[in-house]
């Protein structure tokens, strides 16, 4: 009984226990399900509101998200010379493009190239032994893969060999005998494949380029059988003075080409796809950002065959045009005069060697380059390479010396009007070293007029701090030689010009100190300079030392439009503080005009400033023999009171007999007496 009792209370307290924990139980579940209905009914209502009420506008946003884009390019701006006569404009072409279709399998691809490769002409001379190689790996892959040895397979496997080492290994071990399976077919094909398969995938991929209206009709008519072929019209460059100045203006990449593999990501941070043609040289490379146009861009959709179609979504611009310094009637009467010399010359034994003529024609006051030539003779051949005004050098000469003066003038090494005897010098263990002929006493003028190497030498032994005695050593302080350098190079003379085009170079640099080659160094036969930095140097002292930096183009416009967009101001890149030096300088190179070596210029409607240059230089004959063939300079501008232009002309090879004469005097004439004849008296 009593165990009864003991029982039931036990059952009374679990209950009352229970009922405890039920009723604090109770409120926290009711709060957890109202806040899961909430959290529900939000979801619900998220959904109801993204599904039903907000269903087109996310519908949008996943297709914008998701939708593929295509550029197209609009064309480049045009290249103009100053007076507005077109060089470089833009020309339509036709070419054949693919867009992969979708889901369309390399099978299908391979089944196209080769269908095309039947019915369309491709080029295959340019491909090479190892082009070939690769044609077989794809035509012929087991029997490539039979080149590789059991024992590299295990390595292979192993991870020892990595793919592109058993590529490399199969590359090695083909011969012309495994190249004879080829077909021409399978050439073909191959390349046509190989463009259709260009990055990006999803992206225009030209086929062929510049096709005919004959190939565009037969691929319209048997359209049916070329899935993801399609017409395109592009633009291709053309030059209404042909090959005129091509060096100089550069050229653009094709759109097989692409962009340029340097500078890659650059430009496809840009915002450029890797098959965009873009300027790859001269002033097309240097102008890039203001030649391209802005693309069009296209939308790419599908149809029901999943075959891309294109739709106009922002519409593109034509590039800038830009406006060069360039005169080209300067220019082409410039290339005549020079064509001409080579021509007067070919039978001359004494200029056999003679097959390259520089010449800068350029205005000393704004730097504009008006006229550019490198005209080049190989042969019966004769064409201009202007870009080697600026990336090719030469011993300047004599040319150099009003340098040399001013540098004596401005570091207080000579007074004017100040004499010299001009009679040999010698230094122990070295040849003599001396003018073309003794002048006797010469005061600073006339050593500039008649061309006084030893008045030359005796400012670098000044310098030099050198006890000069006839036959002695002539030992030096090594720094003139940095101030030499320093006095030039604000001439323009051993450093870069600052020309807007890429690719100039310095020139030779010496690095000996021997006190010998501190006198060659003041008379231009050490360091090597460019034409460019031989205008630049010639236009300083015609400008009262005010140094200039060369330019090429002038402005950018519009197209269409009277609207200039960018202007390529007048750059003074250092002054010359010693006026007077400068003016005195002047007024040498005048008097070589007037009572020098430069006569030749003397009768010319205007008055003419100039200074001659006769370097030393060598070569060798077919027979292998050592001879000289010195250079032959000249620099000048006019007017002299007043200057309009300035030509540089460098020669070298020029001659090697005595009897002959600066032929850059006879040139540098001629081209005064056109400009003033014909361009100088049109502007007034």
């Amino acid at each position: 009984m009593m165990l009864k009792i003991t029982k039931l209370a036990r059952d009374l307290r679990l209950k009352q226990n229970t009922d405890d924990y039920i009723k604090r139980f109770n409120p926290r579940l009711l709060i957890l399900s109202v806040l899961l209905i909430v959290l529900f009914l939000i979801v619900w209502i998220n959904l109801f509101s993204i599904q039903i009420l907000r269903n087109n506008e996310y519908t949008e946003k996943l297709y914008n998200f998701t939708k593929t884009y295509q550029n197209m390019a609009s064309p480049r701006g045009e290249i103009r010379d100053r007076n507005g006569e077109i060089l470089v404009a833009n020309q339509e072409r036709l070419a054949i493009v693919y867009y992969p279709p979708l889901n369309i399998t390399s099978s299908e691809e391979w089944d196209l190239a080769y269908q095309f490769a039947r019915d369309f002409e491709i080029d295959i001379s340019t491909l090479t032994q190892r082009d070939l190689k690769d044609v077989f790996l794809v035509n012929f892959p087991k029997e490539a893969e039979g080149l590789v040895t059991e024992a590299e397979w295990d390595a292979y496997y192993d991870g020892k060999l990595s793919d592109n080492g058993i590529y490399q290994l199969k590359i090695e071990r083909l011969t012309s005998t495994h190249l004879e399976q080829l077909s021409e077919m399978m050439i073909k094909a191959y390349l046509v494949k190989q463009a259709m398969n260009q990055a990006p995938r999803f992206n225009l991929k030209t086929i062929k380029d510049n096709v005919s209206i004959d190939e565009i009709s037969f691929l319209i008519a048997n359209s049916n059988q070329y899935r993801g072929f399609d017409v395109y019209v592009y633009f291709d460059r053309s030059y209404p003075y042909d090959a005129m100045l091509r060096g100089l203006l550069g050229g653009v990449t094709s759109s097989k080409q692409g962009l340029l593999s340097e500078r890659l990501n650059y430009y496809l941070a840009l915002g450029y796809s890797r098959n965009s043609s873009m300027g790859r040289s001269g002033v097309e490379y240097q102008y890039e950002n203001l030649l391209k146009g802005e693309d069009t861009t296209y939308t790419v959709n599908y149809n029901d065959q999943g075959l891309a179609i294109f739709n106009e979504a922002i519409v593109g611009s034509k590039g800038q045009d830009l406006r060069t310094s360039i005169d080209v009637n300067l220019q082409l009467k410039v290339e005549e005069i020079l064509t001409n010399n080579f021509i007067q010359e070919a039978n001359n034994p004494f200029r056999k060697y003679m097959d390259t003529i520089y010449v800068v024609v350029s205005d000393p006051k704004t730097g504009d380059i008006l006229s550019l030539a490198g005209m080049k003779k190989e042969g019966d051949v004769i064409y201009n390479n202007p870009v080697s005004t600026y990336t090719e050098s030469l011993a300047a000469g004599s040319s150099i010396k009003g340098a040399t003066m001013y540098l004596g003038y401005n570091e207080d090494l000579i007074q004017f009007n100040e004499t010299i005897i001009d009679e040999p010098i010698k230094i122990a263990d070295t040849p003599i070293k001396k003018s073309l002929r003794d002048l006797g006493r010469v005061n600073d003028l006339v050593a500039l007029a008649k061309s006084s190497n030893v008045y030359m030498f005796h400012i670098a032994m000044r310098l030099g701090g050198a006890n000069y005695v006839y036959n002695g050593p002539l030992n030096i302080d090594k720094q003139a030689f940095t101030t030499i350098r320093n006095t030039f190079s604000q001439f323009g003379l051993g450093t870069l010009t600052g020309i807007d085009v890429p690719s100039e170079t310095v020139g030779y640099i010496g690095t000996s100190t021997l006190g010998g080659h501190l006198l060659d160094f003041v008379i231009g036969q050490y360091d090597t300079y460019t034409p460019m930095q031989l205008a630049q140097y010639i236009n300083t002292i015609a400008n009262d030392g005010v140094r200039v930096k060369p330019r090429v183009v002038v402005e950018a416009s519009i197209t269409n439009s009277n609207v200039t967009s960018y202007t390529n101001p007048v750059t003074v890149l250092s002054t010359l503080e010693n006026v007077p030096a400068i003016q005195r300088v002047q007024e040498g190179f005048r008097l070589c005009v007037t009572d020098g070596y430069c006569t030749a210029l003397n009768d010319l409607p205007v008055a003419v400033a100039a200074k001659t240059g006769t370097a030393e230089a060598f070569m060798n004959d077919e027979m292998g023999n050592y001879f000289d063939s010195p250079n032959s300079l000249l620099v000048s501008y006019a007017p002299f009171d007043n200057p309009e232009i300035s030509i540089a002309c460098a020669i070298p090879h020029a001659w090697n007999d005595t009897s002959q004469t600066n032929a850059c005097l006879r040139i540098s004439r001629d081209i005064y007496a056109y400009y003033f004849s014909e361009i100088s008296s049109n502007e007034n």
